[in-house]
């Protein structure tokens, strides 16, 4: 599977027809070995028009009417190869800052469809949103992260249309600022408009709108419009919280364009900081480059959409907050979040819509949060966590752990035995933060609101193949994203025959998930607070959660924060 691992043979041939949109030519992927057909291919397709120059921090803008991917001469257009990635921060040694890698104008899909006839009905649809802490990340061009296999009849045999849209990270995602919000009540008043206010959540609106675009265009792929799953690992399980949340709480009235969801290893754990606590950011990143904080609203604005792409996030690793994350801006987010997840409004709606919810993490979550900017004193713990939450909740969590140590008594042993104390408690706020405890608060919802507990499916990965050895140490463990190559049947690392025959059979059920109703899952949970575990020999076994306890109460005391 793969661009790179997996020389798949290519043949230029396919073409999709979009009747107005004009047509694209993509790859059928078949194996060398056997000439198997694989998947069909269709990269780098436009869905919004790009977020450049004035329009860097405004809402994404909408393909206008007449709008065709033919060129002038009327053929496909070519979507044979990736397209750039979106302009992002090194976090680690693995990106480099080659320009011809990154681009502002990569607001596109990648498309793949199994390769066959789509059934009367269509195929199902997976609209995946990448993860990477909303600040890294690709639309799939990471050949671990291919679906080639996984969608293929001899692979994984998911036998869906999976989509992978690209969308603002970091800088460009999620900045907010007064200024921002100045901005666009004139915006919205005048020529250009997007016909409401919208500060911040940039790459989530992206995200919404690709969403759109599958809904409208995906049959033309042979896929089902009715039979969307929004789904997403770690961030991207965030952002699929955060789409639903949008949608069940601001726009009750309208139908879902999705039934199921896809949550691996993280969901929305507090209220999103206001656009006053994040203004210090919006500050000290004019510092940084040199604007002075004296000129106005529109000329700060204007000399940040001056400076390069590359150049401004070379500046973000310089900054004390060097995390932008979503606000609650009251128009993707409602104002009182929290309030309306307590007091039952998104999970009546989920109910109601008689939706699904697959969730879940991997054992060892905390060993790959604690390697991103570790503290190693109280203050810069202090410091670390507050690049995810808002002060008041990063006082609490920093009391749960450090001064109460809420959770030792349901600690599972560290797979590294001589880690370092700092990295330890930052690690395990964190991983507790983003993916253990709001899981558990959303489930507690649902549950509280009558969803039965069949529409919702909760596992637990302690398994780690052997080809994780050549990537990350033993101390790791089953770490956050090491389940990337079981989700993805990875099968082109080399994985023993006991491995594949592991992962067919975890997979199974994902796919019985992915086609809904016309298979229905036996996920074998009888009680909310029991998963469905993989475990370290390969065994598949319904155990006790025996974290549920005390995340619960760290997800209450993170989410009733008095702001």
């Amino acid at each position: 599977m793969g661009n790179v691992l997996a020389p798949y043979k290519r043949e230029t041939c396919t073409v999709a027809d979009l009747g107005q949109l004009g047509s694209l030519k993509g790859l059928l992927l078949s194996r060398p070995e056997t000439g198997e057909p694989l998947v069909k291919r269709f990269l780098n397709v436009p869905y919004m028009l790009p977020a450049i120059g004035v329009y860097r921090w405004r809402r994404p803008r909408p393909l206008p009417p007449h709008y065709s991917y033919s060129p002038n001469d009327g053929g496909p257009r070519d979507c044979t190869e990736f397209g750039p990635m979106f302009p992002q921060p090194q976090y680690t040694t693995l990106q480099s800052h080659d320009a011809n890698k990154y681009s502002e104008d990569s607001l596109t899909l990648n498309i793949w469809t199994p390769s066959g006839t789509p059934p009367e009905r269509g195929w199902p649809v997976m609209l995946w949103l990448h993860g990477g802490w909303l600040q890294v990340g690709d639309a799939s061009i990471d050949p671990d992260m291919d679906p080639t296999e996984l969608i293929s009849k001899s692979g994984g045999n998911l036998q869906c249309v999976f989509i992978a849209p690209a969308y603002r990270l970091s800088v460009f995602g999620f900045m907010a600022s007064h200024e921002l919000e100045e901005e666009a009540a004139v915006v919205k008043e005048g020529a250009g408009g997007t016909g409401e206010i919208a500060v911040g959540n940039y790459g989530l609106w992206d995200q919404y709108e690709a969403l759109q675009w599958v809904y409208r265009n995906v049959h033309h792929f042979g896929g089902n419009k009715d039979e969307i799953i929004l789904s997403g690992r770690s961030a991207g399980a965030y952002r699929t919280h955060a789409i639903a949340a949008h949608d069940l709480l601001m726009k009750k009235e309208e139908e879902c364009k999705y039934k199921r969801l896809v949550m691996f290893s993280n969901a929305i754990p507090a209220d999103p900081k206001t656009i006053s606590e994040v203004q210090p950011q919006f500050e000290e990143l004019l510092t940084a480059c040199s604007i002075p904080l004296s000129l106005s609203g529109p000329k700060k604005l204007a000399a940040l959409r001056a400076i390069p792409a590359l150049e401004l996030v070379d500046k973000i690793m310089t900054l004390e907050s060097h995390t932008f994350r979503p606000v609650r801006d009251g128009v993707f987010f409602p104002h009182d979040l929290f309030k309306r997840f307590h007091r039952g409004d998104f999970a009546q709606e989920f109910k109601k819509r008689g939706m699904k919810l697959l969730i879940g993490e991997t054992r060892d979550e905390e060993t790959l949060y604690r390697q991103i900017n570790p503290p190693d004193d109280l203050e810069s713990l202090y410091k670390q966590v507050g690049n995810y939450y808002s002060p008041a909740v990063t006082k609490v969590v920093i009391d749960a752990y450090y001064n109460r140590n809420l959770h030792a008594q349901s600690a599972h042993p560290d797979p590294d035995p001589d880690i370092d104390s700092w990295k330890k408690v930052y690690g395990d706020i964190i991983s507790d933060g983003q993916v253990r405890a709001p899981t558990r608060l959303l489930i507690r919802q649902l549950t509280s609101a009558g969803v039965p507990l069949s529409h919702v499916h909760r596992y637990l990965i302690n398994f780690r193949l052997s080809c994780i050895n050549k990537r990350a140490p033993s101390t790791f463990g089953v770490s956050h994203a090491s389940d990337k190559p079981i989700w993805n049947f990875s099968i082109f690392h080399g994985l023993t025959p006991e491995e594949e025959k592991t992962m067919r059979a975890w997979i199974d059920d994902f796919r019985k998930y992915i086609w809904g109703d016309l298979q229905e899952v036996e996920w074998g949970t009888k009680d909310w607070d029991e998963v469905k575990m993989l475990g370290p020999s390969g065994e598949i076994e319904v155990v006790k959660d025996e974290k549920w306890r005390y995340l619960i109460e760290v997800g209450e005391e993170m989410s009733k924060v008095e702001k």
